[in-house]
This record gives structure tokens, C-alpha cells and sequence, in this order.
């Protein structure tokens, strides 16, 4: 075959086969599938919505995370009670002997009262007037001990709507848990106190016990004292006869 004549043969076979290709391509964009189309779009849609609920899940999750896992600085809650003075009104233990005997001198609002009720100091160094003065000191040091303590309770029930106002405004769990622990916190104080305040009325109660002791010992030492004297005279006057 003549060169010529192979070359239009080849061109003619690839132009039959580019129209038979076009035709295929232009065969197949005109069909169809409706059904797979409308299928393939709720699908989509339905996915749609599946991310928006995942992605609502998800805040909801940080958020309560948020709820659980946010700090709360209890002590920044009701400042006013932050104060040792506060939280423990009373005296050491090893100062409530002083104190109830009357041999530790009254200060603060124990001074107060002992300067209202205080009338007269003897001064002879008696055992009796010694004794009397530590009484005087004594009754002054529990009543200032007992203002102290009531004073407190009553500061503290002003702070308390405070807490209260804060618990109203919690935002979240861990708040609401924080604010509740530091409101109990608060109440084992106070009973912690009106304990304190049962057994400083024990001391007082056997203070007063102690002094009736203490008149009744020195009653009895004065007429003892007395009784020996009158032997001393009695024997002195039957020997000078």
C-alpha cells in the first residue's frame, strides 16, 4: 500500500473512532438515575444534621466540663470571716485557769465590765481581801469571755447573706458545691462555739461553786482562829491567878 493511501486510512480510523466515542459520551450524559440523585441529597441533608447534633453534643459537654472542672476560691466568699479572732473567739485552754480564777487581770471587754461593776479594791494583802479581789477579776474575765463569744456568732450570722446572695448567683456546679461546703464549713463553727460557750458556762457555774467554798473554808479558819485565841487568853488569865 502506498504510503499515501496507509496515512488516510489511519486518519479516516481515528475520526470513526472519535465519533464513536463523542456519541457514546453524549449517549450517556442523557441518562439519568433520579431515584440515586434524590437518595445521594437526603443523604447529604441527613449528615448535615447529624454534624450539627455532634456539634451541639460537643458544646454541651465543654460547658459541663466547664461546670465540674472551674475553680472557686471559697475563701474569697464572705471575707469578713476570714479572721482568726473570728473562726476562734476563745481563750487558749491554758489561759482559761487564769482567767476563771480571776488571777489573770481582766483586758478588752472583760476591763469593760469589771470597771462597771467593780466598787471598792482592798488593799490590807488579806487572804480574804486577795480572794476578794480574784473573784471581782474572774466574774469580769467569763462575762468578757461570753460577750466575745456572742459578739462573733452575730457577726458571723451577718456574713451569712452573703453566702446566701453568692449561692443565688452560682453559675455552675462546682459553685453551688463549693459555696454549700463553705455555708457548712460556717455552721461546724458555730457549733464548735456554742459549744465553747456550754462549757465556759461549766467553769462558771463551778467558779461559783468554788467561791461559796472559799467563804464557807474561810469562815470556818476565822472561827478556828478565833476559837484558839480565846483558849490562849482563857489559859493565860487561869495561869495569872
Amino acid at each position: 500500500m502506498k504510503p499515501a493511501l496507509f496515512a488516510f486510512a489511519i486518519l479516516s480510523a481515528g475520526v470513526m473512532l472519535d465519533l464513536g466515542t463523542a456519541s457514546n459520551a453524549t449517549a450517556q450524559m442523557a441518562v439519568i438515575d433520579s431515584a440515586n440523585l434524590a437518595q445521594n441529597i437526603q443523604t447529604a441533608a441527613q449528615s448535615v444534621i447529624a454534624v450539627e447534633q455532634l456539634k451541639a453534643q460537643l458544646a454541651q459537654l465543654e460547658q459541663t466540663y466547664q461546670m465540674f472542672t472551674n475553680p472557686t476560691n471559697i475563701l474569697g466568699m464572705a471575707t469578713g470571716m476570714e479572721n482568726q479572732t473570728i473562726e476562734n473567739p476563745m481563750p487558749l485552754a491554758n489561759a482559761m485557769t487564769g482567767l476563771v480564777e480571776g488571777s489573770t487581770a481582766p483586758s478588752g471587754a472583760a476591763a469593760s465590765f469589771f470597771n462597771q461593776d467593780h466598787v471598792y479594791t482592798p488593799t490590807d494583802g488579806s487572804v480574804a481581801s486577795t480572794q476578794l479581789n480574784a473573784n471581782g477579776q474572774a466574774i469580769a474575765n467569763i462575762e468578757g469571755i461570753a460577750s466575745t463569744n456572742l459578739a462573733v456568732i452575730q457577726q458571723r450570722m451577718q456574713e451569712l447573706p452573703n453566702l446566701e446572695a453568692d449561692l443565688n448567683a452560682a453559675t455552675s456546679i462546682t459553685q453551688v458545691d463549693a459555696i454549700n461546703g463553705r455555708i457548712s464549713a460556717e455552721s461546724q463553727f458555730v457549733q464548735a462555739q456554742q459549744a465553747q460557750a456550754q462549757n465556759l458556762q461549766v467553769l462558771a457555774n463551778e467558779q461559783a461553786l468554788s467561791q461559796q467554798q472559799q467563804e464557807k473554808e474561810q469562815f470556818v479558819e476565822d472561827m478556828t482562829n478565833a476559837s484558839s485565841d480565846y483558849s490562849q487568853a482563857a489559859a493565860a488569865d487561869n495561869s495569872g491567878q
